[in-house]
């Protein structure tokens, strides 16, 4: 671990501008200056030809929403740049909910020497460990690939600590941690029956003391100590043996309630404690969130004995957080009003005499709350659901600099707001600090339904254009992307459905293929004379009748004579060229009119015309919604659980051209619909869809891998927790694409890079 320390530490100390050493001989392996120049050539990202080793610098992005579903639905490529297509508003880099951010600007540390810990789930608190580390709380299921149960502890160098394990103990949402001697106390509730959750694990393995069992009825919010008591504050009733409301102390030597500790809470829930000071000096423990008391509401200060004190900020709603610098109490909450009615929206500043205000006015619009408070030196962070602070345009994280207030550069933009139980954030040190949310990247970039990634960095570039509505389907032909969808405009021009961009700068063609009504583009596909299309509804191709499917000739972008005609309201999902025949997959109840051959036909590719291939009489139950060619094989994939009268073919099914039957006993099926098939020259043919098993065998959510050359199904899990639509292969790596949010066991936002083996 020591090497990792001093790498860490000098890749912190280059990325932040100190000095490298004057270097020489730097071609030399067997120099100190090889090493030094290698290690800069990898923290600064050098791409340039040299002598020195290459590094993979890619962190692939991720797609993101601010609320909804999201996902990436189709995948190309142009040069080094990885075009992506689908349901998204943002792209960011696939951090997970825990990252490391520069002070100075609120950037994300580079993925090349601060390994994104890629935290599966939310985590709203952090803590330092005393010794450059942290632990971490929450409700996640893995870090780093790696299952840990809602606490984790993260090694100086940004390394998961494999040693330190809590019990998972039923489902468990954790909101506060606190490290006092040996002991890490951590409190929240279980998620499964709403009871509450309080107890202390040895700070390095993470074993559980059974000796201390407080067993609240409900949740704990928060703790703090003065160094020989633990306050514990929530929504409790009854604690530790004891009728309790909302705020407790314990003894840190007995591990027991101090029942002499009694305060003056009726009712409510307590959020956030603070101990501190009052103005003159004398501990206090600062205590919000929407107590009551005969007295005052929300915001209250208990001198060590429980006693209230006259400390009355008098808030109009709930308070979600509290922190002190000096004599200043800054409060963050749901609250428009202090002091009984002067006007403050959700953060204020007030004396920590009798909690008259001193600011009221933050600039945060109407209906945003405050989250989340922390002052760290000089520095007051904040998180919450405002998309500016002072005017200054902020998305849901900001800095204020003390004591003047003014809004710092740091500026993490995430991708939608910060909620309770809100952020941990801590020093990091080195200009950095750690935050944790319930959101999976920062940083993010708008890119409405498009973008294109740069296959080293895994970033986006700038200047694509915005599409109104999600992309569907990507083809690239030469210096032309063929872009099928829902979508209605691009960048403020009219294209319905279906358009096409000019490379290398992805400027809309003022060519316009005019699709009447509301389709919506599926698939696109060509071959040396034609460019193949296919969506649901889809009637009408610059005024000439074309229902399901129709194809453009590549000369001349004119709509051509194939016709194949799948009825009015049909839907053509796939399309496949083979020699003569084009094979048309979807969900139809006729071809050429016939209304006899449903969802699955090949047709001549010069005229449409039907060529009874595979059958002229046996065709699949339901949709066709995927196919691909293995040498002379089609597998195909659906929503299907019969073909005719021969047989079982469920969600998939095996069509060999040679022999001009289908596969019996089929290879490979699943248990729900296959969205996507691809066929690569490995031999690998990847199965996306929303299954949970493939062959019988569990575990094999939304995404499988059958080997053509084997004829058999790989044991490989991806890990992954939600449909797959699409998949490239590119310089030695599968690109796969769909509506997943984890995938190998990580946070990845709808997109990951993978060689089938992690």
């Amino acid at each position: 671990m020591r090497k990792q320390i001093t790498f860490f530490s000098l890749a912190m100390g280059l990325a932040f501008g100190c000095k490298p050493a004057e270097l020489s001989n730097t071609c030399d392996a067997k120099t100190k200056e090889y090493f030094q120049a290698t290690i800069i050539r990898f923290v600064t990202g050098d791409r340039s030809p040299s002598c020195l080793p290459s590094f993979d610098f890619q962190d692939l992005w991720g797609v993101y929403m601010g609320t909804g579903t999201t996902g990436v639905n189709a995948i190309a490529s142009y040069n080094d740049q990885i075009i992506i297509g689908g349901d998204f508003q943002f792209v960011g880099p696939s951090t997970g909910n825990v990252v490391y951010l520069e002070t100075s600007n609120g950037k994300v540390l580079p993925n090349r020497y601060c390994p994104y810990l890629k935290v599966v789930g939310t985590t709203g608190i952090a803590i330092s460990d005393g010794n450059g580390g942290f632990y971490i709380g929450g409700e996640f299921y893995a870090v780093q690939g790696v299952e840990k149960f809602s606490i984790a502890h993260i090694l100086p160098g940004c390394q998961l600590d494999h040693n330190f394990t809590v019990p998972n103990d039923n489902n468990k949402s954790v909101y506060t941690l606190l490290l006092a001697g040996d002991f890490l106390y951590a409190g929240g509730y279980y998620t499964d029956d709403n009871s509450g959750y309080l107890v202390r694990v040895n700070r390095y393995t993470g074993a559980l003391d059974t000796s201390f069992a407080p067993n609240p009825n409900t949740l704990v919010s928060d703790l703090e100590t003065d160094g020989d008591s633990l306050y514990v504050c929530g929504d409790f009733t009854n604690i530790g043996g004891y009728a309790k409301n909302a705020l407790v102390k314990f003894s840190l030597s007995t591990g027991l309630v101090i029942p002499s500790f009694t305060t003056t809470i009726t009712g409510g829930s307590c959020l956030d404690l603070h101990y501190g000071t009052d103005a003159s000096g004398s501990p206090v423990i600062y205590a919000v969130g929407d107590l009551t008391t005969p007295t005052f509401n929300r915001a209250l200060s208990f001198f060590p004995d429980g006693s209230l004190t006259t400390w009355n900020p008098n808030p109009n709603a709930k308070v979600n957080s509290i922190q002190q610098y000096h004599n200043t109490i800054y409060l963050g909450g749901d609250f428009t009003t202090i002091n009984g009615g002067t006007t403050s929206n959700y953060l204020v500043s007030v004396n920590n005499s009798t909690g008259t205000a001193i600011n009221t006015n933050y600039g945060i619009g109407a209906s945003q709350p405050v989250a989340t408070l922390q002052i760290i030196e000089n520095t007051l962070y904040l998180t919450g659901e405002f998309t500016s602070v002072k005017s200054v345009p902020r998305n849901y994280a900001a800095a204020l600099s003390l004591p003047d207030e003014s809004v710092t550069a740091f500026n993490p933009t995430y991708d939608n707001g910060i909620t309770n139980p809100g952020s941990g954030i801590v020093s990091a040190g080195n200009g950095v600090v750690l935050f944790t949310s319930s959101r999976s990247t920062v940083n993010v970039v708008a890119r409405n339904h498009f973008a294109v990634l740069d296959e080293v960095t895994g970033a986006p570039i700038e200047g694509t254009p915005y599409f109104d509505f999600p992309i569907k389907a990507l083809h690239r032909i030469g210096n032309r992307l063929f872009v099928g969808g829902s979508f209605t405009s691009i960048v403020g021009q009219s294209r319905n459905r279906f358009a096409i961009l000019d490379l290398p700068n992805y400027q809309l063609s003022p060519i316009n293929i005019v699709l009447s009504g509301n389709p919506d583009i599926r698939t696109i596909t060509s071959d040396e004379s034609q460019i193949y299309v296919g969506g649901n509804s889809l009637t009408n191709v610059n005024g000439q009748t074309r229902n399901g499917v129709f194809a453009l000739n590549s000369s001349d972008l004119s709509v051509s004579g194939w016709n194949p005609d799948l009825g009015i309201g049909s839907s053509g999902e796939s399309i496949l060229v083979v020699n003569d025949l084009v094979f048309i997959g979807g969900l139809y109840s006729g071809i050429n009119g016939d209304g006899v051959t449903t969802n699955y036909q090949a047709v001549d590719k010069v005229s449409g015309i039907k060529r009874g291939i595979p059958s002229t009489n046996n065709f699949p139950s339901s949709g066709v919604y995927a196919q691909s060619l293995v040498g002379s094989k089609i597998f195909l994939g659906g929503q299907f659980t019969t073909i005719g009268s021969l047989g079982t073919f469920n969600s998939i099914a095996v069509y060999n051209l040679a022999s001009q039957s289908y596969e019996l006993p089929n290879p490979v099926f699943s248990d729900n619909i296959v969205n996507h098939i691809a066929a690569y020259p490995d031999g690998n043919v990847l199965i996306g869809g929303s299954f949970t098993t493939l062959n019988g065998i569990p575990d094999h959510y939304s995404l499988g891998v059958f080997n053509s050359n084997t004829n058999t199904l790989s044991p490989w899990k991806s890990s992954i927790n939600d449909v797959v639509y699409t998949s490239m292969y590119k310089n030695g790596k599968y690109y796969i694409g769909g509506a997943f949010t984890i995938a190998h066991k990580k946070s990845n936002g709808g997109l990951v890079r993978s060689s089938l083996n992690e």
